[in-house]
């Protein structure tokens, strides 16, 4: 198999041009909040290559002449980086998915709104389509105070609150629960069957310390003025939610939204293989043929792609399921 790539600059096809340059092409896919990037590091022996200006746009395919390319996303040059004696230039982009408007600091008050209302109104601010998940979107939030803090803090630490992920993708701004950002952002993610054969190298950590058996929560009656505990979960240890809710239903959903984050952190997973363009962030790796403790489902957090003059690879890190 043969690594191919393309690149395109403000719509101009610049392969062919840098191809005897090209030392590295990289591409890192994040989960969550997240920037995805592109990093290009190019040989600049004669001072031969014309700077290119930040805030050009790069539209980056990879793959191999023999099955094609696939497209990785639209990116905005944000940095350049010159080194010597050994001439290099290294440009640097991040994903073209997030205005920045939607960092500014923000004090407001939310009422009686649902988490769909939420996300629909600043994706609307932001000129942004919302794609809320169904089991997200009518939860309710009575009262919700933004106290100098950007839409993109409040986002994000709504999505912890709902073992969910926010992140704006595309032309959307997307509110799901984990491992279904890309999907929702019109992005199929098949689940990708890894074995044994398939593999450069792995390793993984697997860590039953931190395991717990339920998260209970604190919520506030106000009828009877006492504060009553809902439990996800039914096992020993039990986490304990610091913060209290306003009702039985937001308090539910956050102990069963903790008790998911922490059975999936107990294990981490890190693989690299032979380049696979069709693996990404958010995505789910079936792991089979190595052993036990290895041998399931994982949920991937990051991937990144090199071609370089040593070919093609694909180094990913994963989590367990819950």
């Amino acid at each position: 198999m043969t690594p191919v790539y393309q690149i395109l600059a403000d719509s101009q096809d610049i392969t062919a041009k840098i191809a005897d340059r090209l030392l590295s092409l990289t591409l890192t896919d994040e989960a969550g909040i997240q920037s995805d990037t592109v990093e290009i590091r190019l040989d600049d022996r004669d001072n031969g290559i014309v700077l290119p200006r930040t805030g050009a746009e790069l539209v980056v395919s990879i793959g191999y002449r023999e099955t094609g390319l696939v497209r990785m996303g639209l990116y905005i040059v944000d940095e350049l980086v010159l080194a010597g004696p050994v001439r290099t230039l290294t440009i640097r982009g991040k994903a073209a998915n997030m205005p920045q408007s939607i960092k500014a600091p923000k004090t407001r008050p939310w009422d009686e709104v649902t988490l769909g209302d939420l996300v629909a109104n600043i994706a609307g601010e932001h000129g942004l389509t919302p794609r809320i998940g169904a089991e997200l979107a009518g939860i309710a939030l009575p009262h919700l105070d933004q106290t100098e803090e950007s839409d993109l803090h409040l986002l994000t630490r709504l999505a912890q609150q709902f073992d969910a992920v926010a992140k704006p993708m595309g032309n959307h701004l997307i509110l799901v629960k984990r491992g279904q950002a890309k999907s929702a952002s019109g992005k199929t993610i098949p689940e990708v069957t890894l074995k044994a054969a398939d593999i450069s190298s792995w390793q993984a950590t697997l860590a039953e310390r931190g395991r717990y058996g339920s998260v209970t929560a604190e919520w506030h009656d106000k009828v009877t003025a006492e504060r009553k505990t809902v439990r996800a979960g039914s096992g020993e240890p039990v986490f304990q939610l610091r913060r209290s809710f306003p009702d039985t239903a937001q308090a539910q959903t956050a102990a069963e939204a903790k008790l998911a984050t922490l059975n999936r952190g107990t294990g981490s997973l890190d693989v690299t293989l032979p380049g696979s363009p069709n693996l990404m962030a958010e995505g789910v790796v079936a792991m089979k043929e190595f052993r036990s403790g290895i041998n399931g489902r994982w949920l991937v957090n990051r991937v990144t792609h090199t071609i370089s003059s040593q070919g093609f690879t694909t180094t990913l890190s994963a989590e367990t399921l819950p």
